[in-house]
């Protein structure tokens, strides 16, 4: 009975969704406060100098300064649609991907940063396994610890280069869904 209980707190704790923020944040175009939950069907934005940390129950997301994305609801799967700027995501189990304009991303448990600048897209899989969709090609990318692309107006290209991101900043997001890094 005592480990059911522990459980129920924490599938609780999780679904309540913690959030962190600084500076100008906006949930559906409106100031984000005290009050506000966060939910999929929900668009947040950054300002300058701003940034939030959440988690929507077994997902965590971050984005910093000048970002704007939606977490959307399709059927049973979960999409992170990022418009413009840098969201990092951990995912739980389940059917999830990730949108921007000019790519998509199939996603099962694993750790991701995106950013949308320039009319190109930086992905990582974090660890993990993805698919990456852009231009009518597809890449698998594996990553124990990091593995990026940038897609570009015609191609998808592989870079050695960690754009905007830390392993300390996934451990955060990681904790906050009561999880750790598979790399530690």
């Amino acid at each position: 009975m005592k480990k059911y209980l522990i459980f129920l707190s924490l599938v609780s704790m999780l679904s309540a969704g913690e959030i962190v923020s600084s500076g100008e944040v906006f949930v559906n175009g409106k100031v984000l406060n005290k009050t506000t939950k966060i939910k999929h069907g929900d668009t947040i934005e950054t300002k300058s100098n701003s940034s939030i940390r959440f988690n929507v129950a077994n997902e965590a997301f971050s984005a910093k300064s000048n970002t704007k994305f939606k977490l959307e609801k399709l059927g049973n799967k979960k999409i992170l649609n990022v418009f413009n700027g840098g969201v990092m995501a951990v995912f739980g189990k389940g059917n999830h991907g990730v949108v921007t304009p000019n790519m998509t991303a199939g996603i099962r448990g694993t750790g991701t940063y995106t950013l949308v600048k320039d009319g190109k897209t930086y992905f990582c899989t974090c660890y993990g396994h993805t698919e990456v969709g852009a231009h009518g090609e597809t890449k698998n990318l594996k990553a124990t610890h990091h593995n990026m692309v940038w897609i570009t107006k015609d191609k998808i290209k592989a870079t050695k280069n960690m754009e905007n991101h830390t392993d300390s900043e996934l451990r955060i997001l990681e904790k906050m869904v009561g999880r750790t890094v598979p790399f530690d």
